[in-house]
């Protein structure tokens, strides 16, 4: 797989703050790319490098095969563009207007900028909207013009800078459900920092973890989601798919009720069945004493806890069959 963008090594200095620190992961070209992390953790200054808006005191940057100390900037701008968390949509003119600028600076032909705007105000579900003011607009239909208008000049990759994190949860998800076709339908790299773990498990293929300027942790978002290693991270992830027992439960796992309890983590759906399995192949009373899961953009993570009743022999026969299961990894709770 081809690479969008290589941080290697980069770091980002500001007299005596450090705002990055030595990140380096790779963006797979046609995938979304998230990178999430609590406030000044350094999300914005590392997407800022990408377009040249921040310089790394070290390290570097390759966009889309070139090296940015190398990349004609003005050039590179019109292959990546960026979407902001505020719209910046210019209050006197129409939503046809703010969606050309791009274009009318770069001095495109009327006719062709006309073709253009109509072309991308239909792709984001805007076209009878055209001659509306951004004040007669809703904040997700404002945004969706913000999108409109880094789209109109057919970018490689698009850069979103906490994109929804001024909407509320149904106006996201409708935000979210476009970036989604924006990468299917037109194969855009889209590279989107946030500090919401929902909107990583909604969109993104793979993810990125960044702690005080460091790279904590990264890999497909599945991975990340299943087995979270760092602290931080399993913070993220118990947004979504909760990690803390409940009490009550923390109390009957240690009351000795069970002779064993316990905790598969399953992708893929892989915990179907499985109780069945257990009961019918190993002859052991199973007890579904606590689930949780969540839906991620192609496959799907949760946590079972099971309560087991049975020989030693049997349970140890039966969690070697678990541990053997594609998607599925279990361990005994203390």
């Amino acid at each position: 797989m081809s690479t969008a963008i290589s941080f290697h090594q980069v770091s980002r200095v500001f007299g005596d703050f450090t705002a990055l620190d030595s990140v380096t992961f790779d963006v797979p070209t046609g995938s979304i790319f998230g990178v999430v992390g609590t406030s000044g953790a350094g999300k914005s200054t590392l997407i800022r490098t990408v377009n040249g808006l921040e310089t790394p005191s070290s390290g570097s940057v390759t966009v889309l095969g070139t090296p940015l100390d190398e990349a004609d900037l003005r050039a590179l701008r019109r292959t990546v563009s960026m979407v902001f968390q505020h719209y910046n949509l210019l209050s006197s003119k129409t939503v046809a207007e703010n969606v050309a600028i791009p274009l009318v600076l770069s001095r495109t032909p009327k006719s062709e900028i006309d073709k253009r705007v109509a072309e991308v105000l239909g792709l984001v579900g805007l076209a009878e909207r055209a001659e509306h003011r951004p004040g007669q607009l809703s904040g997700g239909q404002q945004q969706r013009v913000a999108i409109a208008r880094a789209l109109i000049t057919n970018p490689d990759l698009l850069l979103c800078d906490e994109p929804t994190s001024a909407l509320d949860p149904i106006t996201t998800a409708q935000i979210l459900d476009l970036l989604v076709e924006i990468n299917t339908k037109l194969g855009v790299t889209i590279l989107i920092i946030t500090h919401q773990m929902n909107v990583i498990a909604a969109i993104a293929d793979h993810v990125a973890v960044l702690e005080h300027g460091h790279l904590i942790e990264h890999g497909p978002v599945e991975q990340v989601f299943a087995h979270p290693r760092e602290a931080l991270t399993r913070q993220f992830v118990g947004t979504v798919v909760p990690q803390r027992l409940p009490d009550t439960l923390v109390q009957e796992v240690s009351s000795g009720t069970w002779d064993t309890v316990l905790r598969v983590v399953h992708t893929d759906a892989a915990g179907r069945g499985v109780i069945s399995h257990l009961e019918k192949e190993f002859g052991i009373q199973v007890e579904l004493l606590h689930a949780v899961d969540a839906s991620l953009r192609h496959t799907s993570v949760g946590i079972i806890i099971l309560g087991l009743r049975g020989r030693s022999i049997i349970i140890d026969q039966a969690l070697r069959w678990l541990r053997s299961r594609k998607h599925l990894e279990a361990e005994i709770l203390p």
